[in-house]
């Protein structure tokens, strides 16, 4: 799975995964309308980041996030299949080390599989190791240090 840096999704391609995963994506991210969240992948500050996710030549997926100095937060992502992230988590680590970060921020739903995926370390304790999370009013941001 190819994860890269990117300055601004395809619309279209974001239709076509959204579309192919939405009640995934709306138990996760807990947004139930498509053009909000759309709306999240969009942002001038400097320390915004955007990512896609492609697999075989196609766009799977896209991922959100900011960076404040060596931790990435990352909030929203639309994915065409749960194993999306799962198939990606090796080269994520990888760019994301080479972007100078040292820990992972992801925010997630209490109780989802995204959310006890992550306090798993991504089941990849080779490369993530569980830090903490902060239980706060929308979501829960679990931390991962990146090894």
């Amino acid at each position: 799975m190819l994860v890269e840096r990117i300055t601004e999704i395809d619309n279209n391609v974001f239709d076509t995964v959204y579309d192919a995963n939405s009640a995934s994506i709306i138990e996760n991210t807990g947004y139930d309308d498509k053009e909000n969240l759309r709306a999240t992948f969009t942002d001038e500050a400097d320390n915004f980041y955007l990512f896609r996710f492609t697999k075989d030549d196609e766009v799977v997926g896209y991922v959100q996030g900011f960076g404040n100095d060596t931790t990435i937060s990352v909030f929203n992502s639309v994915t065409k299949n749960d194993n999306v992230f799962v198939e990606a988590v090796t080269n994520s680590a990888t760019l994301l080390k080479s972007l100078g970060f040292t820990h992972l921020q992801v925010a997630c739903t209490d109780g989802t599989p995204m959310h006890n995926w992550t306090k798993a370390s991504c089941n990849r304790t080779d490369l993530f190791q569980y830090e903490s999370e902060e239980v706060q009013e929308t979501c829960i941001p679990v931390k991962l240090r990146l090894l």
